[in-house]
This record gives structure tokens, C-alpha cells and sequence, in this order.
């Protein structure tokens, strides 16, 4: 009769030798983890009901806290004048000069118009009333004394053109923190001369041409009244 204690120690060692050659990937004889608790998922964000397209201008009056009709005024009509609708432009900026009328830059724009529609006379009246509003605007007092002197170019207008690149020339030396071009007008005023110059040389050459057309045609003349040739 087999002992029981033989019996036990034979059981112990079948049980040791089948959990020794185990696959440890037998999901069968493996107990899997315990599966870690997921996050409850997060809300999401409202969406905006407001895209930048959408959403309303700021407005102030000051233009601190916003835009103020005047300068939205001014960049209606800095945008009508780039698609080249020069009437929709000229109306935009008479609006803003409505609202300001003693601020330069409404005047200076108008004054652009005017020239981009040919009326010289009108873009240089409106170029003196923003010069007479400029005050102590360095900078804005700065472009329209070149625009005016460039007016007086374009006319070709000479004295009236030195003097002007001459008050320009002045301004920004007085007003070095300012943004402008000192040097152009230096460099306007010679060509002034140079072409003062031109035109002195072409009209001397242009008499002595003449003076010689009028000496053909008296010998020509009198040639023809000569009883040899007739």
C-alpha cells in the first residue's frame, strides 16, 4: 500500500513540473492586469460664434479704445484709391474731412486724388490747406511741402519749384526726428539748373537756326528776282 505522504510528495512535483513549462503568453493560463480606470474625457471648448470676419469694429471716437470714424473714413478711401476707383475714394476722404476738418491728413489725401485725376490746381489747394492745418506735425508737414514742391516741378514751374524744395530742404533740417528725404531736395534743385541750363543752350542754338533759315530764304528770294534767272 503506497504511503500518503508519497502520494503528496508525488503531486507536489507534477504540479511544480507543469507550471515550469507554461507558455507565459497563454492568455489562458496567464491572468491579465487589471485594466488602468480611463480619465473621464474632458468638455470641449465653445466654439466662438464670432469669426474676425464677423466680429464688430471697435470704435472710439479718440481712437484709443478703437478706431475713430475719421481714420476708418481714411482707410475706406486708401482702399477704394488701390482698387483705382478714384470717385469712391474722393468721397471717402470728403467724409473723413467732414468729421475732422482741421486735420491734415484728410486734406493731403484729397490733394492725391485730385492729382491722380489730373486736376493739378485743385490737388495744390488742398495740399496748402493741410500745410496751413499740418501745426506742429513734423511729419505730415514734412510730405506735404514735397508734394507741393513736385507739384511745381510737374508744371515746370522753376523759381516757384526751387523756392519750395528750398522750404522743404529747411523743414527737415529744422525737424531732424521727422521722416524725410533732405537730400532730394538737394538733388532737385541741380537738376533745375542743369535743365535751366538745357534750355538756354537749345534756345541760343535754336536763334542761330533761325537766323540761317531767314539768310536761305532771303538769298532764295532774291535769286528768284534776279533778271539772270528769269
Amino acid at each position: 500500500m503506497r504511503s500518503p505522504i508519497g502520494s503528496g510528495v508525488f503531486l507536489a512535483a507534477l504540479l511544480a513540473s507543469a507550471t515550469a513549462f507554461a507558455d507565459p503568453t497563454d492568455t489562458a493560463t496567464t491572468p491579465a492586469p487589471a485594466a488602468a480606470p480611463s480619465a473621464a474625457p474632458s468638455a470641449p471648448a465653445p466654439a466662438s460664434t464670432e469669426s474676425p470676419a464677423t466680429a464688430p469694429i471697435r470704435r472710439d471716437p479718440k481712437g484709443i479704445k478703437g478706431i475713430s470714424p475719421f481714420w476708418e473714413a481714411i482707410k475706406k478711401g486708401d482702399d477704394a484709391l488701390s482698387a483705382r476707383d478714384v470717385d469712391g475714394a474722393k468721397s471717402a476722404y470728403q467724409d473723413a474731412i467732414k468729421l475732422e476738418p482741421q486735420n491734415p491728413m484728410g486734406h493731403y489725401r484729397l490733394g492725391e486724388v485730385e492729382l491722380a485725376k489730373g486736376n493739378m490746381k485743385e490737388a495744390e489747394q488742398d495740399w496748402q490747406t493741410a500745410l496751413r492745418f499740418s501745426g506742429q506735425n513734423g511729419t505730415i508737414k514734412g510730405k506735404v511741402l514735397f508734394v507741393l514742391a513736385d507739384a511745381k516741378e510737374r508744371q515746370k514751374a522753376y523759381e516757384e519749384e526751387t523756392n519750395a524744395w528750398n522750404a522743404y530742404e529747411a523743414h527737415a533740417k529744422a525737424q531732424p526726428t521727422a521722416k524725410m528725404y533732405p537730400e532730394t531736395a538737394a538733388d532737385r534743385k541741380k537738376r533745375i539748373v542743369e535743365w535751366q541750363q538745357l534750355l538756354t543752350d537749345y534756345g541760343a542754338v535754336k536763334d542761330r537756326i533761325k537766323q540761317r533759315l531767314d539768310e536761305a530764304t532771303k538769298k532764295a528770294n532774291e535769286s528768284a528776282l534776279s533778271p539772270q534767272n528769269r
